[in-house]
């Protein structure tokens, strides 16, 4: 399952640093994970960024003055983010580039970071042992620490599936593994699917994955919240600079309400070392 991961983003490249900025749906998608966590970027906080794919978010980090390690599964997008980053003139704010697993994190020692940000749903391909992930990332968080972390959600998904009209989607539930997801959560892998195998989550799920492993304060969001499963829609009326301001202040004033962040693409959640 590494191997296939690891394999997976190997291939995927460029398009990994051009997800986030490929339409105004996305750009929404990146601002709210940002804002999710700006209150804690200030001037020399320690970040793991883990599973930093691209590098998109760790740069941002890096401009604020954190001092950012970045670590992925996959050395091509390591070597993309290293390219990036010096391009931007960041690296005196860069501590590592590490390759490995989330699962271990053994070359980090315990107490190590003020922050862990795991951001575009490395949690997700953890088929299995997820508990180790977070007791991780526990690890090697000072106390009162930081975890950010978003995840692919069950029902987000299943509405972006909808609202972009896939033919054959619906209607073919037992080839698509509708019943399996909605049931467990779990994808298995597909013919014409090109990702590995992934976890799609429920918020309380998600929530109860870290309470059990050393985490409290716990605030969940989805994002896009409003706007999943309209991406059509948004790039028609985001067009207009007023409709775009407005539907993303709707998306600010929603993204963390407990009735919605079931509704987002992606879950995201925050949390503080006990």
């Amino acid at each position: 399952m590494i191997d296939e991961v690891r394999d997976f983003y190997n291939k995927y490249g460029i398009k990994e640093w051009n997800r986030l900025d490929e339409s105004i749906y996305s750009r929404i998608n990146y601002l709210l994970h940002m804002h999710f966590i700006e209150k804690y970027l200030h001037k020399d906080v320690k970040i793991l960024d883990a599973g930093c794919g691209a590098g998109r978010f760790s740069i941002e980090f890096a401009k604020k003055g954190c001092k950012v390690t970045l670590f992925d599964i996959s050395d091509k997008q390591l070597g993309i983010a290293k390219e990036k980053i010096d391009t931007m003139n960041l690296s005196q704010n860069i501590e590592g580039f590490i390759q490995g697993d989330i699962r271990d994190l053994r070359q980090f020692n315990n107490e190590q970071f003020d922050m862990v940000v795991c951001y575009g749903a490395p949690l997700s391909y953890v088929t299995n042992n997820r508990d180790k992930v977070i007791t991780e990332f526990n690890r090697v968080l000072k106390k009162g620490g930081t975890l950010a972390l978003s995840v692919n959600g069950k029902i987000g998904v299943l509405k972006m599936l909808l609202g972009n009209m896939y033919p054959d989607f619906f209607n073919n539930p037992e080839y698509w593994y509708i019943d399996k997801v909605m049931k467990t959560g779990d994808l298995p892998k597909h013919e014409k699917v090109d990702h590995p195998p992934r976890h799609f989550f429920e918020a309380k799920e998600l929530e109860e994955l870290l309470c059990i492993n050393g985490f409290t304060n716990i605030v969940l969001g989805g994002s896009p919240c409003f706007t999943c499963g309209n991406s059509k829609a948004v790039e028609e009326l985001g067009k207009d600079e007023r409709a775009l301001a407005t539907i993303i202040q709707i998306e600010l004033e929603t993204y963390t309400k407990p009735t919605m962040v079931d509704s987002g693409e992606f879950l995201l959640a925050k949390a503080i070392k006990f």
